[in-house]
């Protein structure tokens, strides 16, 4: 791999590792600035003020947003605290994808290191992914159980916990990734010992 190349890559690293830690630091400091803060809830159909027409009927729940106006510092540190979570896992993420980048100048992708390196960065992954999603469902719970209800009739609303699929699919795909290059590592020695 050519050397230009191999630098664009690296600095392609660095950058998306930037622009992620910028994004994520954004959305805190955002939460700290923000006059208002807005949660998704789910509402009782029953307590919605919505006639049910001639042979229709509202049931279950329904999605809203729930907008807290003044919020306490509580209520801004519990939705701030997943976003600088977040910027902190980019930033290990990151840091090991690019020394996994910079050791490919050396021309061998399957060294051990790289395997653990990857490893690494599938349980930082995956512990964080969960982690951040347990601090963002605790932070909408913290809002929506300060907020005035009054407007539903004082109905129990629940915040919208949303599963970290996409995090958990991604921290099981670098786990595959580090496997591929720790099973390319040992065969790779193996190689090496019959030439």
């Amino acid at each position: 791999m050519g050397v230009i190349r191999q630098r664009a890559f690296e600095w392609a690293a660095f950058l998306a590792v930037a622009l992620g830690v910028l994004l994520a630091l954004f959305s805190a400091v955002g939460t700290l600035v923000a006059d208002h803060l807005v949660v998704p809830v789910e509402v009782p159909a029953a307590a919605l003020s919505v006639s049910s027409g001639e042979g229709a009927a509202i049931t279950g729940t329904a999605a809203a947003d729930l907008t807290v106006a003044d919020p306490t510092t509580a209520e801004r540190m519990w939705t701030m605290g997943p976003a600088l979570l977040v910027a902190v896992l980019i930033v290990l993420v990151g840091t090991l994808l690019l020394r996994v980048v910079r050791s490919l100048r050396t021309g061998d992708p399957f060294a051990s290191v790289n395997a653990r390196r990857i490893g690494a960065c599938a349980a930082i992954v995956l512990v964080g992914g969960v982690v951040v999603a347990g601090l963002r469902a605790a932070g909408a719970h913290a809002v929506v159980g300060g907020a005035d209800l009054s407007a539903v009739g004082g109905a129990a609303v629940d915040p919208v916990i949303e599963w970290p699929v996409g995090t958990l699919l991604l921290g099981l795909g670098l786990a595959s990734a580090a496997e591929f290059l720790r099973r390319g590592a040992i065969l790779n020695e193996e190689v090496e010992g019959l030439v």
